[in-house]
């Protein structure tokens, strides 16, 4: 299976494609390039909808990766991680994968939180946005304690029994309430046991912290977005409402065509997933694509060249990133380090060091309820 190393800051993506031996040599140059970026606490097994549906699979090259700290990807658990890394990682895979301007497609929350500052750090690659299950600038107050106290109880559990009542739980806020048959909800439950056991809480705290440490976009900041953008949310949602939705709606006020906005009745969380709205995910998806394709060969669009080398894209980013945080030394930072990224304050920095030292204390050690075989027990 295809990997891409950033050996910069020792993380190993792993990638998939539906193209011929999953080799981006092989990518049609006459169909539209789409980036997926999957579900929360999920991995790219899980974008079988859009892989296996044919409006999409036939009509474009599709590309997705397995996020930090999911599926198998490898990479270390930086106090430093945030939102804005998050962001250059897109800018990185996109540049070292050779992708042609692409589209975007973001499921949830730090997804859309990632792509809408990619956007931000790197216009001009993207050639649209498509965001599904819209989260708000910060979380509910019942939500952010919920997310903190499942956390905990996931990540230090000391029996089977603990860690499947966090893991139900966390698949309420994930999914909605009986929107997963029972074959996807076990095949998630049992890649969580895998993926993220107490052996390996630094690993889920490394996803986690992205929530709990984003801070809301500026004004000014979305109005730096121009991409044509295409929201799509549940009137079912209880984390990701339709307020949440249309107050995104309106900030991003300078998109092209106008920020579009589609409700799906009945539809909860994690849109792309559940069989009663992946459908509808992928028809808007695969209708929105071809118009901004359409558009763009009436208006004889070019996007603007690449720079031939990593560093002086990623350079570009850092350039954009300074004059946001009003800092100089920030065009200083090392570009080819995604982590140069961070904005956190370093008192910030420091304390998430700490938090991420009493989550690897007796990390090893911890309860696992994998057997022998590597399978769930149960």
């Amino acid at each position: 299976m295809p990997f891409l190393d950033l050996p910069k800051d020792k993380i190993s993506i792993w990638y998939t494609t539906n193209l011929r031996n999953d080799s981006i040599a092989n990518l049609d140059r006459n169909k539209p390039t789409l980036l997926i970026l999957h579900g929360m606490f999920l991995n790219t097994r899980f974008l079988a909808p859009q892989f296996n549906d044919p409006r999409l699979s036939d009509n474009f090259n599709l590309i997705a990766y397995d996020a930090m700290s999911c599926g198998k990807t490898k990479n270390p658990v930086s106090p430093q991680n945030d939102l804005w890394c998050q962001a250059a990682l897109i800018a990185q895979v996109s540049f070292e994968l050779k992708l042609p301007p692409f589209h975007l497609m973001a499921n949830g929350m730090n997804p859309v939180a990632a792509a809408l500052r990619f956007n931000i750090l790197f216009p001009g690659r993207c050639l649209s946005l498509s965001l599904n299950s819209i989260p708000g600038p910060l979380d509910i107050d019942w939500c952010a304690k919920a997310y903190t106290d499942l956390l905990q109880m996931w990540s230090f559990a000391p029996n089977l029994e603990q860690i499947e009542e966090a893991c139900m739980e966390v698949a309420f806020f994930l999914f909605g309430e009986n929107v997963l048959t029972k074959e996807q909800t076990d095949e998630v439950i049992g890649m969580w046991m895998q993926a993220w056991p107490p052996g390996r809480r630094s690993h889920l705290l490394d996803i986690a912290a992205l929530i709990s440490g984003r801070v809301p976009l500026t004004q000014a900041e979305y109005d730096r977005i121009t991409v044509p953008t295409f929201l799509v949310t549940g009137d079912s949602s209880v984390v990701h409402t339709i307020q949440m939705a249309e107050q995104l709606q309106e900030s991003l006020r300078n998109t092209r065509g106008g920020c579009k906005l589609q409700v799906i009745r009945g539809g909860q969380e994690c849109l792309h997933l559940p069989q009663s709205s992946a459908g509808f995910v992928n028809r808007f998806l695969w209708q929105f694509v071809n118009s901004i394709e359409k558009d763009n060969q009436e208006a004889n669009f070019v996007a603007p060249p690449l720079p031939k080398k990593l560093s002086d894209y990623m350079k570009g980013g850092l350039d954009v990133l300074a004059e946001l945080m009003d800092d100089q030394k920030v065009k200083k930072r090392e570009a080819k380090s995604i982590f140069s990224f961070c904005r956190a304050p370093a008192e910030g920095v420091k304390g998430m060091e700490a938090f991420i030292g009493q989550f690897k204390n007796g990390e090893k050690q911890a309860f696992s309820p994998l057997g022998k075989d590597g399978q769930p027990l149960r």
